[in-house]
């Protein structure tokens, strides 16, 4: 996977936003809710394959996808891994802000890096700015993105103006 230029790296890293938080601290409390149409739980692989108009809830946090497999050890959950057209993820990340909205035809949530990986047709919206790409990784504690454009593709961005900035004078 190729990643953005260190200075556009260093841009994008100076327009998402500082904190350390990516979900509300609340949602890693709350139960995890999975419907899908079907489920096979395979213990001794530590896989559990949910198929069919998947949908996952946790507090804030959904997620939804044609299918989702559920990596474990020990019964904990280690790795997520949706596939959908498109799957989607969707988490507010601080009280009082709207949703990260993150969507491709592959998503893996890696707990452990508390990284989301996008592939293919991957999108994600953060308080208005858009980021598009073949392939982006949205680090949930520093709220970065980085990404690449693909096999000759390109990232593209679009980043809102911020909300109560003064106009320089001419």
């Amino acid at each position: 996977m190729r990643f953005l230029s260190t200075r556009s790296l260093c841009g994008l890293a100076l327009l998402c936003l500082a904190g350390s938080v990516m979900a509300l601290d609340s949602d890693r409390q709350q139960p995890i809710y999975i419907d899908a149409d079907r489920v096979e739980l395979d213990e001794a692989k530590g896989l559990n394959t949910y198929t069919g108009a998947v949908v996952v809830v946790q507090g804030t946090m959904q997620i939804n996808s044609d299918t989702l497999v559920i990596h474990t050890e020990n019964r904990k959950p280690t790795r997520y891994v949706a596939n959908g057209k498109p799957a989607r993820y969707k988490q507010q990340p601080k009280p009082n802000e709207g949703d990260v909205v993150a969507t491709s035809r592959q998503m893996e949530y890696v707990i452990g890096e508390k990284k989301l990986y996008l592939r293919g047709d991957a999108h994600i919206t953060r308080q208005g700015d858009v980021f598009q790409g073949d392939q982006l990784v949205y680090d949930t504690v520093r709220d970065l993105v980085t990404g690449s454009g693909g096999e000759g593709g390109r990232i593209r961005m679009i980043i809102q103006p911020q909300r109560g900035a003064e106009k320089a004078a001419p």
